[in-house]
């Protein structure tokens, strides 16, 4: 057959092939949007949503915890009051049922087009789309934010006027979800874009045509979003809950804590993940390759607002993985009309003719592309529902309809069916499913607002997750909020990284009274608890964990997997080995064991058999805490060279590396290199998440910083830089004495006696009353 006669028969086939890959492509977001709900805000939405449904009125100060109480809280309510029904009526498989009709929903629209181009950039925007259409109210501003985007986006390009949409559609979203600023965002954006083509003789006539039909609809859109229960007071609230504003002052800065409010750290994994194609966040890498071309193209086409629209887009997604799906979404818009425009010339922008496209590519290398993705389409649904992309990346949701196995519901029941009195301590992540799964008899004790609703008690709540039972933080926090009873979460990493379970398991003051594989409850040892007490309690050391009594797989690997991580939190190390190596046999492709297997072994001092196992992990997905917990394996060896090179591999891998940087930097100076120290203590302080106002909230750390830099200064003979270091970190811990005797060490050894000897004997005192650290 002659090239012309293939071109032929490729042109016949490429209709066919797109409708494949829209279908495809539809697959795709109902797979990956179906998924258990495992959002720890999803809960405080859901028990709002009841709290307005229940008593008929909206929350103008906190009403689910008992800790902050009376504190003025500003959020659109009614978010929560949807989703609460449809809760209500189908509970968490509604939720996710609900959850992956909306992901589905936005493919729809960014389809609508029908072209190649945009299929292949949703396939790509899908997860990061999947992430903001978790059941909480951050879902509704991704819906909003793709229709007000296509929508003005066509009527930029002259293709469709649905402009009545817009005031319709802010109307529901300013009293759904603070994100509507989105929304005046994109208005600004497409404002721009048209004074972009005023400075064109040949477009200003149309241009200010459109303006004039555009202009009463977007005023109507900015009067809309007035119509909420706090007026103009929903503005700055929606600002602060964004993530753009500062922490407070002394707080804790949760655009550095907060997952969503990270930055996407473009590192040499963003480049293996191009062509790594069963990546989770493969997909990501791609539309970040797209948003530079996209970019260059419109500079190409001498469309600077288009180009300044793509780079601020990309800008917020670096910046904050919260915008991940809002970016996505840009791309995919102006995506599919510029590469239409640049490639063939075939879409519907009625601007396409007045520039020649730049590439005409053949047809039969578009088919075959085509069926290359569609191919990588399969396999994605494939790896969805099958659970491997979440088992490999460690997400806490799984395929299907439900709640996520994390979510301590047996201990919920447990605690409503005793009825033990008092308040409950749970953690930061657990308030929002104590919000709706115990309140309001029980109100929690935080939630996912806390950042922004009572910065002072996330401090608390970390700082008691830090805390010994027997501390003072924890003595405090039980006399002041009268807690009488904890809920703790241990399922996959919460049993490695949470509270130490095993502290309160032999402490006196606390009783575990249930457990089962991903939860524990503990109550007060009191005796107005006694005949609770009497009844419910259990021994750490030899409860033995139940099997599920079920074929399915993914069921049973998660069971063993979340028991391992129990037992080794509870020091039973030989049941958590054989627990991990179960959980391996059940889903060879996880990695996840055996980095589970190699802690067991590591605190075993199996050291080569935990080398082995963490190899072997490693080998099935790069994970920036395993590459960490290697290093420090190596550390212990004494084998530098490649403790180094771990601590390095877990730095580029980190979102948030101050601990492998403070780990790396220790490093360094046992192995005289203080100038690298200091360089790697800088870069450890800039990643801090209390810098920017909250570094009173973290004393601790920024003392190990002054001594690091103290010893590195030391090292290299600059005596008044080290002092002054060390002193800043005794200014900081005043109670540490082993602090005030390396400061008199230091002021000795430059001849300063009488400081010295003030410095050792602040340091005995110290000792004297039980203060060494």
């Amino acid at each position: 057959m002659s090239f012309s006669g293939i071109e032929t028969y490729a042109a016949r086939l490429q209709p066919i092939l797109r409708r494949i890959l829209i279908a495809l492509v539809l697959a795709n977001a109902l797979a990956i949007g179906l998924r258990t709900v495992s959002d720890s805000d999803t809960g405080w939405h859901l028990a709002t949503g009841r709290y307005v449904w229940q008593q008929r009125a909206i929350p103008r100060t906190d009403v689910l915890s008992y800790t902050s109480q009376g504190v003025p809280w500003v959020y659109p309510p009614f978010g929560g009051v949807l989703l609460y029904l449809v809760y209500a009526v189908s509970g968490y498989a509604g939720l996710s049922w609900f959850s992956a009709m909306v992901c589905l929903g936005i493919a729809v629209y960014l389809l609508r087009k029908r072209d190649m181009i945009s299929c292949v950039l949703t396939l790509l925007a899908l997860p990061a789309i999947a992430y903001r259409t978790a059941p909480r109210a951050d879902l509704f501003s991704t819906v909003f934010f793709a229709l007000f985007l296509g929508e003005l986006w066509d009527v930029h390009s002259g293709v469709e006027r649905r402009l009545w949409l817009l005031p319709a559609i802010m109307l529901v979203w300013v009293n759904v979800h603070p994100g509507f600023i989105a929304g005046l965002a994109v208005i600004g954006a497409y404002l721009l874009l048209e004074a972009a083509d005023l400075l064109s003789p040949g477009r200003r006539s149309s241009v200010m045509e459109r303006l004039r039909q555009v202009y009463p609809w977007l005023f109507a859109t900015c009067i809309a979003t007035l119509i909420n229960p706090w007026g103009f007071r929903i503005y700055p609230a929606a600002l602060n809950l964004s993530g753009l504003t500062a922490s407070p002052s002394g707080s804790l800065n949760s655009s550095q804590y907060i997952q969503e409010f990270w930055g996407l750290r473009i590192t040499w994994q963003t480049f293996i993940q191009l062509f790594d194609f069963r990546h989770l966040e493969s997909g990501n890498s791609w539309l970040l390759v797209f948003s530079v071309l996209l970019f260059v193209l419109a500079l190409v086409y001498r469309d600077f607002a288009g180009a300044a629209i793509v780079g601020t887009a990309t800008y917020a997604c670096v910046s904050h993985v919260r915008f991940l799906a809002m970016f996505a979404i840009t791309i995919v818009t102006i995506g599919g009309s510029l590469f239409n425009r640049a490639l063939h010339a075939q879409d519907s922008d009625s601007r396409s003719s007045e520039v020649p496209p730049l590439w005409h590519p053949p047809v039969t290398l578009t088919v075959a592309l085509v069926a290359i993705v569609s191919l990588l389409a399969c396999m994605h649904v494939v790896d969805y529902v099958s659970n491997r992309s979440y088992v490999l990346f460690q997400a806490p949701f799984r395929f299907g309809a439900g709640e996520s196995n994390w979510f301590p519901e047996r201990a919920a029941s447990f605690i409503e069916r005793e009825r033990s009195p008092g308040n409950i301590l749970e953690e930061f992540a657990l308030g929002g499913f104590a919000a709706i799964r115990l309140g309001p008899t029980y109100r929690n004790f935080i939630d996912g607002r806390a950042d922004h609703l009572n910065p002072e008690l996330f401090r608390e709540e970390q700082n008691l997750m830090r805390s010994g039972p027997g501390s003072p933080a924890w003595q405090s926090a039980v006399d002041r909020w009268q807690i009488n009873m904890l809920l703790v979460s241990t399922a996959g990493a919460r049993a490695l990284n949470g509270l130490n379970v095993q502290a309160f398991c032999h402490d006196p003051s606390w009783r575990a009274v249930y457990m089962d594989e991903v939860s524990l409850v503990f109550l007060r040892n009191v005796p107005t608890n006694r005949s609770w007490l009497d009844h419910d309690s259990v021994d750490c050391d030899s409860y033995r964990l139940t099997p599920p009594n079920t074929s399915s797989r993914i069921v049973v690997y998660d069971f063993h997997l979340n028991a391992a991580g129990l037992l080794y939190a509870l020091h039973r190390d030989d049941e958590a080995a054989a627990e991990a190596r179960l959980a391996e046999s059940s889903f060879p492709q996880d990695p996840n064991a055996h980095f589970l297997l190699a802690k067991v072994l590591h605190r075993q001092k199996d050291l080569r058999g935990a080398e082995q196992e963490y190899r072997q992990g490693l080998s099935l997905n790069e994970d920036t805490g395993a590459w960490f917990d290697f290093g420090i394996l190596l550390f212990e060896q004494k084998r530098y060279d490649e403790a180094e090179g771990a601590l390095e591999r877990s730095i580029r891998l980190s979102l948030q590396p101050l601990v492998p940087y403070m780990a790396l930097a220790r490093l360094e100076l046992i192995r005289g290199k203080p100038n690298n120290a200091l360089a790697t203590l800088e870069k450890a302080e800039k990643s801090s998440p209390y810098r920017g106002g909250g570094e009173s909230a973290a004393p601790e750390l920024y003392a190990q910083i002054a001594e690091g830099r103290a010893q590195a200064y030391d090292m290299l003979g600059d005596r008044a830089n080290s002092i002054e270091q060390e002193q800043r970190a005794v200014s900081l811990t005043p109670w540490n004495a082993a602090r005030w005797n390396t400061l008199a060490d230091l002021l000795q050894t430059s001849g300063q006696w009488q400081a010295a000897i003030q410095a050792r004997a602040k340091a005995g005192e110290l000792a004297a009353n039980g203060n060494q650290h």
